[in-house]
């Protein structure tokens, strides 16, 4: 492992997707005016940590040129047995935690969009190409990622879950975390080569010239939305995720210029921050 700046470190013990989901958690519940016991936050950290690591376990497992990819691939290939054992406790703390502190309603519901994480996860393993045939997995797991960051607030809100599902806010929210996904792709492409055929530029690489006019549209589109559902109870959404957009249509003008490490941190900042401005000033 070659050595790496203290900011990469989130990153590569793989705490920065848990932080954006409790992050984004809460200011869905401060939106919606939802309380939610603290240990419900803890419990989703954990819950997504044990996701990514397992994701990471499994590509560190494959790599097929661990010269050539990510640091945070290296990192779990390299201290591969010490990940292993971790993850394995991590997983027991998790239940535990779900079992002891969540509702069963919020565990039961859970389960139906942990069966999309297993279903990404086998994916990865036995199949190539795009999630169910047509869906980039990059847009698979956005999505995913928003619907189960979300659920807790549903959940106590006492909302009809599958139309919690659909809600203009998770969508949009949806939107923004696949734009996250499908630019970390773009701009790690080279590492990707032989080590993830799953990723979306290895199948379709015009994605990687496209992809600033796919950011700068997606915003555009984002930003029409919000403006024309201004009275919407979701607008502080709308907004913040409109600016994510905005932010890595913006850092897409870099691809090359800066180290693809920096971009990876400077996207996960895009979907961050946003919700960090809004909250400081909101509350």
């Amino acid at each position: 492992m070659p050595r790496v700046s203290w900011w990469i470190w989130p990153n590569l013990l793989g705490i920065d997707a848990p932080m954006v989901a409790v992050v984004w958690q809460y200011f869905f519940a401060c939106n919606f005016s939802v309380k939610i016991p603290g240990s419900n936050y803890l419990t989703l950290f954990f819950v997504v940590w044990v996701i990514y690591s397992v994701d990471r376990l499994l590509d560190a497992r494959m790599l097929k040129r661990p010269d050539e990819a990510s640091l945070r691939h290296l990192f779990y290939h390299s201290n591969y047995r010490i990940a292993l054992v971790f993850t394995g406790i991590l997983i027991v703390l998790t239940t535990l935690l779900c079992l002891c502190l969540l509702p069963m309603e919020l565990i039961k519901t859970g389960s139906f969009v942990g069966a999309f994480v297993v279903v990404y996860l086998l994916h990865q393993i036995w199949a190539k190409g795009p999630m169910m045939i047509i869906i980039p997995k990059e847009v698979f797991i956005g999505m995913v990622f928003a619907v189960g960051s979300t659920l807790t607030g549903h959940t106590w809100s006492g909302e009809f879950i599958p139309d919690a599902f659909f809600s203009p806010s998770v969508i949009i929210f949806g939107v923004l975390c696949s734009m996250n996904c499908i630019a970390i792709s773009v701009w790690e492409r080279s590492h990707d080569v032989e080590n993830d055929l799953n990723a979306l530029p290895q199948f379709f690489p015009q994605v990687v010239n496209l992809f600033p006019i796919i950011a700068h549209a997606v915003f555009i589109s984002l930003m029409v939305f919000s403006l024309t559902n201004y009275d919407h109870v979701g607008f502080p959404i709308f907004v913040a995720s409109c600016i994510g957009c905005g932010l890595i249509a913006v850092l897409s003008f870099f691809d090359g210029k800066v180290s693809s490490q920096f971009l990876r941190f400077a996207a996960d900042m895009a979907v961050l921050m946003p919700a960090i401005l809004y909250l400081a000033l909101w509350l």
